[in-house]
């Protein structure tokens, strides 16, 4: 494993004076300031095939300034300490254990971050609220004062590739705040100062990285000044600790009362500091007593990851996206991918087998999950014949077992989990010699378009459309048909048994229109119809599927293909409850 750091010069500064254990790296030209660093890295990724386990690091002019140390320290310091995914360098900020987050730190700066940032979350989207998330010494760090391997660089270039699109475009709502708030706070710079906070960002998202934190020689300074309030913010360490474990708000109540005493204290702005002293000495015996003596330190910084694939079974890999903990056993020859929450160590995870897509999963759902399968199959140059999909509730069937179909989804038929058997599945989900294992086929009233915006908001559908025809996916001709077709496979190409060829070509078309619309069409759709661009992919997969059959098998192609759909519930209730 080789560690890559470069250091990232401004324009017209010669390279002579950089640090010499730092490789230098020149500002992209016509890149605004705020830009700049970004630009480079950009320009990097562009022009320079990267190591999978290779460590990668871009430093700014001011480093050395910044923590006090050199290229030879940083060196030093992931030599000594082998074998991590990621290591900061972070500068601390005065009394930063007073923070929740970094965000957080920005708003006292800076009145009206968050809101700004939060604006900025939506449109990736990503559903955080960063008035109550808490980051500890792990997730920490400002700037890219970071070394990581090119997964967590290619989830931190998605985030900071939009938000710099947001940057560039005077009309967009971010950039109209972000300008706002700069002229408010005098030399503060908000776009900085968001773009500084997208590594902090990134690990909080990917809990299973590995992070070693280096303690910065100017940490020293800061911690002699801390010393006045050494009992206090030992009291905020555990209060925040024991938040980020339960999520009981008594915790952060604490925390913000002891805090707000602390910080007001510091800057005398109180009438009379003893009484600051007394409110933050009262706040912290509260948070004493709640606290259980297991979140009496702060988490650990590091945490190993466990080494975790997609296992084929001969030619077949067959694979089960879930979000949540399963609930029963999948056959031995079924692999699971975990999105979401459900990720962590020692599994096969979406933000690993495809970054890209691993902001986008509260909007995509199991369609992130299918772009990671096929990037792992590609990846991997696996020889398959089939690929299989199911979810952790939802399997196709090679025949029914089952007769309670939902009495609000007919093509799909409901079963309990406790009558789920191991056994039983192995035998129900091999695919034997069809090419095909399938769902049954449903009919929509009035074709795609006309269902979609009864349901969901026309326009979206009309724009992947067109992103689908620019892309080449549809021609001009395929069009109206598109709009028109009443046949309707569920799940589209992502539910069943398909032949490996096929599927990975059809979701990799799917994906490029998918990945199109996010960068071309930003939605703010909320609640079940911010899955918009998921929707639309499940026609267009249906749509592709349905053409391929017939040109394959001719009109009797559900001959060959015919299997059954199946969602497992907990009880034997006969409704299908999307989302649950």
């Amino acid at each position: 494993m080789t560690a890559h750091l470069f250091q990232i010069l401004p324009s017209g500064e010669a390279p002579h004076s950089a640090d010499a254990a730092f490789s230098s790296l020149g500002h992209a030209d016509g890149a605004r300031p705020v830009l700049q660093d970004f630009a480079a890295i950009k320009q990097f990724f562009a022009t320079h095939p990267l190591e999978e386990s290779d460590l990668y690091g871009f430093f700014p002019a001011d480093f050395q300034h910044k923590t006090g140390l050199t290229g030879d320290a940083v060196k030093a310091f992931i030599r000594d300490n082998a074998g991590h995914d990621a290591y900061t360098f972070s500068s601390r900020v005065p009394l930063e254990t007073c923070y929740l987050n970094v965000f957080d730190q920005a708003e006292q700066t800076l009145p009206g971050f968050i809101d700004a940032a939060s604006v900025w979350l939506k449109s990736l989207p990503l559903d955080l609220d960063l008035g109550t998330l808490p980051m500890d010494a792990r997730s920490t760090v400002y700037g890219h004062h970071i070394v990581a391997k090119p997964s967590f660089w290619q989830t931190w270039f998605a985030i900071a590739d939009q938000l710099s699109q947001q940057i560039e475009d005077e009309n967009a709502p971010l950039r109209k705040q972000l300008d706002a708030l700069r002229t408010a706070g005098g030399e503060a710079d908000a776009k900085r100062m968001l773009f500084e906070r997208i590594a902090s960002l990134v690990l909080e998202l990917c809990p299973d990285v590995d992070v070693c934190a280096c303690a910065a020689p100017l940490t020293q300074q800061i911690s002699a000044t801390e010393s006045t309030y050494h009992h206090q913010l030992s009291l905020l360490r555990e209060c925040k600790a024991g938040y980020g474990k339960t999520l009981d708000r008594q915790y952060l109540n604490n925390f913000l009362q002891l805090r707000n005493a602390v910080l007001n204290d510091s800057t005398g702005t109180l009438p009379a500091r003893a009484a600051a002293a007394n409110a933050a000495t009262a706040a912290a015996s509260l948070a004493a007593t709640h606290a259980p003596a297991s979140v009496a330190g702060a988490p650990a910084i590091s945490t190993e990851t466990a080494a975790a694939a997609l296992t084929p079974a001969g030619d077949l890999l067959y694979v089960c996206f879930t979000h949540v903990p399963l609930q029963f056993e999948f056959p031995s020859f079924v692999s699971t991918l975990y999105m979401g929450a459900a990720q962590g160590p020692g599994k096969v995870n979406l933000r690993d087998l495809a970054p890209e897509w691993e902001p986008h999963h509260p909007i995509l759902g199991a369609v992130a999950g299918s772009f990671a399968l096929k990037n792992y199959i590609v990846k991997h140059e696996l020889e398959l014949r089939h690929v299989g999909i199911c979810q952790y509730r939802k399997f196709v069937s090679n025949r029914r077992f089952s007769h309670t179909p939902a009495s609000n989804y007919p093509v799909m038929d409901t079963v309990a989990r406790e009558a789920i058997d191991v056994q039983m599945l192995t035998d129900l989900m091999a695919p034997g010699d069809r090419d095909f294992v399938l769902g049954r086929l449903g009919v929509v009233e009035g074709g795609y378009f006309t269902q979609y915006k009864n349901a969901h908001v026309a326009e979206d559908f009309l724009r992947f459309t067109a992103a689908a025809v620019e892309l080449g996916v549809l021609s001009r001709d395929d069009v109206m048909p598109f709009f028109a077709q009443s046949a309707f496979m569920p799940g589209g190409i992502e539910a069943g048994v398909f032949p490996a060829g096929y599927w990975v070509q059809t979701i990799g078309a799917i994906e490029r229109v998918v990945r199109a619309c996010i960068a071309q069409f930003p939605l703010r759709r909320y609640g079940y119809q911010s899955r918009a661009w998921a929707f639309c992919a499940e026609r267009l997969g249906s749509f592709l599927l349905l053409r391929h059959l017939i040109a394959t098998y001719g009109l009797d192609w559900e001959k060959r293909t015919s299997g059954y759909l199946n969602l497992v519930t907990e009880t034997e209730q006969a409704i299908y409850q999307p989302g649950r």
